[in-house]
């Protein structure tokens, strides 16, 4: 519920109705305090009252969303919290009889806690829920729409993909929140959907359903080998040549690959929190021969079944869980002796040898983020085997 309503708060003349009790609704506006956003967009709250939990909202959602149109709402999202979903309340029928009288179009994204239990949802449904938004639009042959990064973002490097496709002439449209509303009412025009972050690819594989975009997932890639087919892809469904121009950058993480399966084949690890892309990212480490123990997932995405598929064709079963307290797994870990942990650890076990936070690498893509990555965990392997604190309980890799 908090992400989807900072998510929405943050993209132009998209309104918002919250439907929940007033302990959701409360909250909600400690941080989304305003029922006005800075473009005329509308933020308001729907509180359900006693009757309304025994007997459903459907009247006082109806009335409430033609207020809303009346008031100026281009389009109106409702996050619905747990409560209607306990109830039964069937939002989509509600949409349904309600839109024809409208002007401003309206979506929704269930959001109930007992369904969803941590952060992911709250950005990958509700940005999936806007598919609802558009329309069909005749394909721009040169249009790509860049899926997971704002139109200005300082705090996450520009992949150096994307200024390389300017230059090849196409003409890019960023849609994420800091996006408009209107950048995502005309996104079917795309020619293809370039996918760069995890919230981003259920909305693709929706477009390419209903509308026909084809979309290339950008994020999940990180051996060499399958990043140099993406990319060829691209030269190829545009007809032009990359001429060599990321070449020092694929020899680079070329290296660091190579390198990576030298010291790093045979060791067993284990994923802790705050790691953008467990499963991806287990299956290249599974191709660098290393073994998964544990992954924690902050998520299962609908996509992850196919990583998951992967990683068992190699052999490997891990355990799967999710760590609502990493101090408290300290003895599963301890028990597992992995010679390396990835993430974050609390300060009881900073003894264990670790990958620290691995977020930094969001929205990052191709040759450039292997490099980087590969880099750090040499990094951190190389210290342990100079302080002799790796591979206590299953021996280390070959140096």
């Amino acid at each position: 519920m908090r992400i989807a309503s900072v998510n929405v708060e943050k993209i132009r003349h998209l309104s918002s109705l919250l439907v929940g009790m007033p302990e959701c609704t409360t909250h909600s506006r400690l941080f989304n305090p305003k029922p006005e956003g800075r473009h005329g967009e509308l933020h308001w709250l729907y509180v359900l009252d006693a009757q309304e939990v025994v007997f459903g909202c459907r009247a006082g959602l109806i009335d409430a969303l033609k207020k809303m149109d009346k008031a100026g709402a281009k389009a109106i999202l409702m996050i619905i919290t747990c409560i209607p979903e306990l109830i039964g309340e069937d939002i989509q029928a509600i949409v349904t009889e309600v839109q024809p009288e409208l002007s401003a179009r309206v979506t929704f994204v269930m959001l109930g806690q007992f369904k969803n239990i941590s952060y992911p949802p709250g950005s990958w449904k509700t940005m999936e829920a806007l598919a609802a938004l558009m329309d069909g639009q005749k394909t721009v042959s040169n249009r790509v729409n860049i899926l997971g990064r704002a139109p200005e973002e300082e705090h996450i490097p520009l992949p150096s993909l994307l200024p390389a496709l300017t230059r090849r002439g196409l003409t890019l449209r960023y849609l994420a929140p800091d996006a408009a509303l209107e950048d995502f009412q005309s996104a079917p025009d795309a020619a293809l959907n370039l996918v760069v972050s995890p919230f981003m690819q259920p909305l693709a594989a929706k477009m390419e359903r209903e509308f026909g975009v084809p979309y290339t997932a950008l994020h999940p890639l990180y051996d060499v080998e399958s990043i140099d087919k993406a990319y060829t892809a691209l030269a190829e469904r545009f007809s032009f040549s990359w001429g060599g121009e990321f070449e020092q950058e694929r020899q680079e993480a070329l290296a660091w690959q190579k390198q990576a399966v030298e010291r790093l084949k045979g060791l067993r690890y284990a994923f802790c929190p705050r790691i953008d892309l467990p499963l991806p990212l287990a299956v290249y480490l599974a191709g660098l021969g290393m073994e998964p123990l544990l992954l924690h997932l902050e998520e299962y995405y609908p996509e992850d079944k196919t990583y998951a598929g992967e990683l068992s064709a190699r052999g490997h079963n891990p355990w799967i869980c999710r760590m609502v307290n990493v101090q408290a797994d300290l003895p599963v870990l301890k028990k597992l002796a992995p010679d390396l942990c990835f993430g974050y650890l609390p300060e009881p076990a900073k003894t264990m040898p670790c990958v620290p936070d691995l977020f930094d690498f969001y929205g990052q893509i191709g040759y450039g983020r292997t490099s980087q990555l590969l880099k750090r965990i040499l990094s951190v392997w190389n210290q342990i085997n100079t302080s002799g604190q790796g591979g206590t309980a299953h021996g280390s890799a070959p140096i």
